[in-house]
C-alpha cells in the first residue's frame, strides 16, 4: 500500500460532545470496567462513534457495586446516535432503568432489557470462593440462555448472587428448580431487584 501524504493536517477540528450513561446494575465483586466499559469502548471505536472517557462504580461497601456511570466523548451526540449507544448497551444486557443523556443535561433516553434476580444463601453453604463459583455455575447452567451472572457479595451472614435476564419469572422458576433439587441450597431465597 502506498501513502501519498503522511503529514498531519492542521486545518481539521474534531468536535466531541460529552455524554453520561447510568446503569443501575448490581455487580458484587465484578469489575465495572470489564463488564460494561471495555466492551462498549470497543464497539464505539468500531462504529466511529467516540470513546469511553471514564467509568465510575457506586458501592455500598467494598466489592458491592450498585450502579455504574460511564462517561463518553462522542463525535455525534444526536438523538439517533444516543439511541444507537443505548442499543449497544442493551446488547451487553443493560438493566431496565438505564439512561443516557448529554453531560450538560437535557432529557434522558431511558432503556434496558434485563431484570435483576437476587439469590441469597447462608454463607455457611457458600463459605469459600470455590463453593460460590460452583453455585454460580450451577445457576448459570440452570438459567441456560435466560440470564447472565453479574457477581456476588457477602452481607450479614449471607452470600448474595446477582443475575440479570429478560424475564424475571422465568429466571426465578429455573433457579427454584435448582434449589429444590439440591438440599444444600434449600435455605436460599430469590427476589426481584428494583
Amino acid at each position: 500500500m502506498f501513502f501519498r501524504d503522511l503529514r498531519p493536517k492542521t486545518d481539521v477540528t474534531l468536535t466531541v460532545t460529552l455524554v453520561r450513561v447510568h446503569l443501575p446494575v448490581r455487580l458484587g465483586h465484578r469489575d465495572a470496567e470489564t463488564s460494561f466499559a471495555e466492551p462498549l469502548a470497543r464497539r464505539l471505536a468500531a462504529a466511529g462513534l467516540g470513546v469511553v472517557t471514564g467509568c465510575a462504580a457506586f458501592e455500598n461497601a467494598p466489592a458491592d457495586v450498585f450502579g455504574i456511570d460511564l462517561h463518553l466523548g462522542m463525535t455525534d451526540a444526536s438523538k439517533p446516535k444516543l439511541e444507537l449507544v443505548a442499543r449497544i448497551l442493551e446488547d451487553l444486557q443493560a438493566p431496565f432503568g438505564s439512561s443516557i443523556r448529554l453531560a450538560e443535561g437535557g432529557q434522558p433516553i431511558v432503556f434496558g432489557v434485563t431484570e435483576g434476580l437476587e439469590l441469597s444463601l447462608s454463607s455457611e453453604h457458600a463459605p469459600d470462593s470455590d463453593s460460590r463459583r460452583r453455585l454460580a455455575k450451577a445457576c448459570a447452567t440452570a438459567l441456560e440462555n435466560e440470564g447472565v451472572f453479574r457477581g456476588w457479595v457477602q452481607r450479614g451472614g449471607s452470600t448474595v448472587f446477582f443475575f440479570y435476564g429478560a424475564d424475571f419469572a422465568r429466571m426465578r422458576e429455573r433457579v427454584a428448580e435448582l434449589i429444590r433439587s439440591n438440599p444444600r441450597f434449600r435455605s436460599a431465597s430469590a427476589r426481584r431487584m428494583a
